[in-house]
């Protein structure tokens, strides 16, 4: 037992967590600990998901939703990132924008749905302008901070060595953004699927968010929670990837960061105060 605990605490997976919940889940209906109605034991959400699975419908709503994601998230991250660093580098065009982006800030992507289907109608293209718009914002705000929070510094430095803008940029601004920049992408690409979910509840007639609001019209609940969760390992699944892309694409950050450095130096002074005592 030790060892199976140990193997799962090396491999940070993360597996107890979710047992624990899955068990939970499907003893609290059938204890009566909860209405069976209202939240169904998961065998019987996992069941109604097989079938969804067989019939073809479940992966019907997978691809149409991701398409939907890929191709906003794809368009925001275009449109976003240069703009965030621009408005991080120029202090005169953060006070061009700045009035712009404040009012546009406090509008939730939800908000723009009425709006959407008045210009583009019933159909894909709303669904990717509202993942577009509510992924932006964010990303366009948070590159903005991180830029603006690069050590001058070394930009200085780039330019006394000779560096023209160009080559500060491509050789120092870029590889300091990286990091922070990888964090911003992992945050609008989980903004994006609560987009398409939101904006597919009224403005599709397909996906994962408009088999999410049939099933809730209809009293379907085992669907409700079935969807709920395949949104849910979307999400997981896809930010995994792009942690892999990060951390592969900043391997030589290495070692050069504070990330574990708590946990081993508390580990470290329990094996030294354990030593001592032995």
């Amino acid at each position: 037992m030790k060892r199976a605990l140990a193997w799962l605490d090396r491999r940070q997976s993360g597996v107890p967590a979710l047992a624990l919940a899955a068990l939970a889940w499907e003893l609290a209906p059938r204890c009566g600990l909860v209405d069976g109605t209202l939240l169904p034991p998961l065998s019987r959400v996992l069941a109604v998901g097989f079938g969804m699975a067989r019939s073809g419908l479940l992966a019907r709503a997978v691809f149409a939703s991701l398409w939907r994601v890929g191709l906003g998230y794809g368009l925001a991250v275009l449109v976003a990132v240069p703009l965030g660093i621009a408005l991080g580098l120029s202090p005169r065009l953060e006070r061009h924008l700045s009035a712009l982006l404040q009012v546009l800030r406090p509008i939730s992507p939800p908000a723009w749905v009425p709006l959407a289907i008045l210009w583009f109608g019933i159909g894909d293209a709303p669904a990717v302008f509202i993942i577009f718009v509510g992924t932006a914002q964010a990303l366009i705000v948070g590159v903005a901070t991180a830029t603006r929070s690069l050590d001058a510094r070394r930009v200085e430095a780039a330019f006394t060595l000779g560096a023209n803008r160009w080559q500060a940029l491509r050789w120092v601004i870029l590889p300091g953004l990286s990091p922070a920049l990888f964090g911003q992408l992992r945050v609008g690409l989980a903004l994006a699927w609560m987009c398409v979910v939101a904006a597919e509840m009224v403005a599709v007639r397909s996906g994962l968010g408009y088999l999410l609001i049939e099933a809730r019209n209809l009293f379907q609940t085992e669907r409700v929670l079935l969807v709920m969760l395949v949104i849910g390992a979307l999400g997981v699944g896809f930010d995994r990837l792009l942690h892999a892309l990060e951390v592969r694409a900043l391997a030589w950050r290495q070692g050069t960061t504070a990330e574990g450095v708590f946990e081993r130096g508390g580990e470290a002074i329990r094996k030294t105060i354990a030593y001592k005592l032995g």
